[in-house]
């Protein structure tokens, strides 16, 4: 693996479009086009699938690129972090995230872009779970965090901005008799048991889980109730129940489940993850950071399909 193969890699992931992607880069598209042959044939894997119609990323693909933007972006900040190791900073924002691998992904890159821009202000990232963010954030001892809109929708006093959408879908066992039926939609599920993911105790009618199961006409059957994600996900995983859940690494990536988008047009389809700050932090760097995450975000498709 060449760093010439990843950047060109990571591009064509984000156009999805060799010859944008080799403009972008200032490259030739054959080029292009053999740095990602060779990459696919040493890792032994399609990370495209080609057709008549465009370029779309194979699930290996989506894999890579989520985990390699991820990695990239920290080794960008790591290198930044050593240069200005020998500067004097100007200003210091802490950022708390979830520790998902998009979620941390998606922040680690406006955070990269950010400091590019400006080098001087010291960027301190943490990630754990939701109740640590809130309580963090509460404490003063976060100033903004990132985090999906219905675990803050009750905060006082907040200033929320939505970087991305996460897409909703159900998470099944391959244990359980719907899993290969290709037609497939939640109301199938209704005599199921379901297991519910709830860190920071969100009131029912905020729950995408209960909203999303009412316009199906039903009350979702709640076997049992998680606030730590690996426990919940291990339950999935034994077959214990389905769940709800927005699109993660962690589910898509597992073999044993199976994570069907919800494709109708229902309450809380996309999860807003948004940068949550006291409205009294008067943070001048933060400001900056913010104004910059608005524009970041601005460029990119809110809903994350």
């Amino acid at each position: 693996m060449t760093d010439l193969q990843v950047k060109c890699f990571l591009e064509v992931a984000r156009c999805l479009n060799f010859t944008k992607a080799a403009k972008n880069l200032f490259i030739s598209q054959s080029n292009i086009s053999r740095q990602i042959a060779s990459f696919e044939e040493e890792l032994g894997l399609a990370l495209f699938d080609r057709n008549t119609k465009g370029v779309k990323l194979t699930l290996q693909g989506q894999m890579m690129a989520e985990t390699l933007s991820e990695m990239t972006s920290e080794w960008e900040l790591v290198c930044s972090r050593a240069k200005n190791s020998v500067k004097k900073f100007n200003g210091c924002i802490t950022i708390g995230c979830q520790p998902h691998i998009k979620c941390n992904s998606y922040l680690s890159q406006v955070l990269s872009g950010f400091r590019e821009l400006r080098p001087e202000i010291q960027i301190i990232k943490e990630r754990c779970t939701q109740k640590k963010l809130l309580e963090g954030l509460k404490n003063d001892y976060y100033d903004a965090i990132l985090i999906a809109d219905h675990d803050v929708k009750r905060l006082q006093g907040v200033e929320r901005q939505t970087l991305y959408y996460s897409r909703v879908g159900i998470v099944v066992h391959k244990r359980h008799p719907l899993f290969y039926k290709k037609e497939v939609t939640l109301s199938d599920f209704r005599d199921s048991d379901f297991l519910r993911y709830n860190p920071t105790d969100v009131k029912k009618e905020d729950d995408f889980l209960y909203n999303i199961c009412k316009y199906y006409g039903f009350e979702p059957r709640v076997a049992a109730e998680f606030d730590d994600f690996e426990e919940y996900l291990f339950s999935i995983e034994m077959g214990e129940g389905i769940s709800l859940v927005f699109e993660e690494t962690e589910v898509i990536s597992n073999m044993n489940l199976r994570f069907i988008p919800i494709n109708e047009d229902v309450p809380q389809k996309y999860l807003p993850m948004q940068l949550t700050r006291k409205e009294k932090n008067h943070n001048q760097a933060l400001k900056d950071f913010y104004a910059y995450a608005r524009k970041y975000s601005n460029l990119h498709d809110k809903k994350d399909i």
